[in-house]
């Protein structure tokens, strides 16, 4: 067992990058002597940084530099509501005639070390369980405008960020195509517009010209609903994406269609945009409804009840079937919600995913080194002879972004198998510093994420 009342989340990588975060944790050593102290969530923190206060930023990097916030939100019983076994309910007099699998993966994100050197050998382990599906889906964190440089995230984050990525980093977020690739990415995240409407604009280009649909952002008034229904093997389905924030940016207001943007970390945001598209989705056909939601607040273990209750209100409201969520940069629980049905009335179970974490990427924050696959099975058959869809499987795969170190470098990234891992044989392989930081990934993921009955559904 991990001791989280000491404990260092972050793992810095260079000298630099070691000696600025000795010197912000002294900062927070020195004022949590004589001034605050947070053992839980700061309740009502809504993490947009246009809109927040000193008091929140300090409180962001203390538990990102300083000292992990491990609790739930005080007195909500949270955590003992995740511990919990997680089984779809499939109804008893459900026929299955047909079924697909979903991959979903989290947020892509541009790091220097995501390059085709240090990644080639990225995707070894788990790529032919990820690509595999019938669709694949992530969260593209970054634009991808050829026009302009790249720009990455910088390895102590101490100021505003603007991201910029590039057919390299891209090729890496693919597995250079050794197993096919995504079929959907959702671009509605709080670094859509780090590099303003052109930016966006371009990649939904790029991705156009790579034959991905994209969701969450639209070119033109005309287009705004024309977010992706894809059928495989006679099941469609709708994605849908928003996002809570656009950092330190905001949509254009003669452009209100360029992308998705909800205040949903916000006390009863106002949701009927994605009322109003997901009932359009059930109109063109879809079976299913995924929405992608970039929301809830970074580096905890626990969604905020007020995130929780906005993202089941979503899906009861709106008949989301499937929450993809992102922007707590590690992985958060899953759970069922049961709800009736806005239109018919009749009873529905959705599947929520507070945040998969970060995907492709490499953050000093260690939490973020545990990325979760989703590999779900979604069936189509008839209830007393009406046509219904479900969720009748989850598969999960636990990862550890094992990184080989040398002079301050990251010389190699490789996605290993936690499941595989739990044996001492495999962990042999690791260096001491890998298998300490594994020690404390298993730590995490046994103790906040995965449900009790995960030798059931991690692979």
């Amino acid at each position: 067992m991990i001791d989280y009342t000491a404990y260092n989340p972050t793992r810095a990588i260079s000298l630099k990058g070691k000696l600025l975060t000795r010197l912000v944790r002294f900062g927070f050593r020195i004022r949590s002597i004589f001034g605050k102290k947070y053992v839980y969530p700061l309740k009502g923190h809504h993490e947009d940084p246009l809109k927040m206060s000193t008091g929140e930023r300090l409180y962001l990097g203390y538990k990102y530099y300083y000292k992990a916030i491990v609790q739930a939100e005080e007195n909500s019983g949270i955590a003992k509501q995740f511990k919990v076994p997680l089984r779809p309910h499939i109804p008893e007099n459900f026929v299955p005639e047909t079924a697909i699998t979903l991959s979903a993966g989290g947020d892509l994100m541009p790091y220097t070390c995501i390059n085709k050197e240090t990644c080639g050998r990225l995707w070894d382990q788990v790529g032919e369980f990820f690509f595999s599906s019938d669709l694949v889906f992530a969260n593209l964190e970054t634009p991808i405008d050829p026009n302009k440089k790249p720009s990455s995230v910088p390895e102590v984050m101490l100021s505003n960020m603007y991201f910029n990525g590039d057919s390299e980093l891209f090729d890496v977020f693919s597995a250079f195509g050794k197993y096919g690739g995504y079929d959907v990415l959702s671009v509605a995240n709080n670094h859509s517009l780090d590099q303003q409407s052109g930016g966006l604009l371009n990649t939904l280009d790029f991705l156009t010209g790579k034959g991905i649909a994209y969701t969450g952002a639209a070119k033109t008034a005309e287009a705004y609903n024309d977010f992706p229904i894809l059928e495989r093997n006679g099941i469609r389905i709708a994605f849908l994406a928003y996002t809570f924030s656009l950092n330190m940016e905001t949509v254009p207001a003669e452009t209100p269609w360029l992308c998705n943007h909800i205040c949903l970390n916000e006390p009863n945001p106002n949701i009927s945009s994605i009322i109003q598209q997901a009932k359009l989705a059930r109109e063109r056909g879809a079976d299913l409804i995924a929405a992608s939601l970039h929301m809830g607040c970074a580096y905890q273990p626990y969604p905020d009840q007020q995130i929780i209750d906005t993202m089941q209100r979503i899906c009861r409201e709106a008949g989301i079937d499937l929450v993809l969520g992102g922007h707590p940069h590690n992985p958060q629980p899953l759970s069922f919600y049961n709800f009736h049905d806005p239109v018919t009335g009749e009873e529905r179970q959705s599947l929520i995913i507070y945040s998969l974490g970060d995907f492709v990427a490499y953050d000093i924050f260690k939490w973020c080194h545990a990325p979760l696959m989703a590999k779900l099975e979604i069936s189509k058959g008839t209830i007393n002879g009406e046509k219904r869809t479900h969720i009748t499987g989850i598969q999960l795969k636990a990862i550890y972004l094992d990184a080989t170190v040398k002079k301050g470098k990251v010389t190699q990234l490789l996605f290993r198998d936690v499941k595989r891992l739990r044996h001492p044989v495999e962990r042999s392989i690791l260096n001491r510093d890998s298998r300490k930081e594994l020690a404390e990934i298993i730590d995490f993921l046994d103790e906040f994420v995965l449900p009790v009955n995960h030798d059931e559904i991690v692979v």
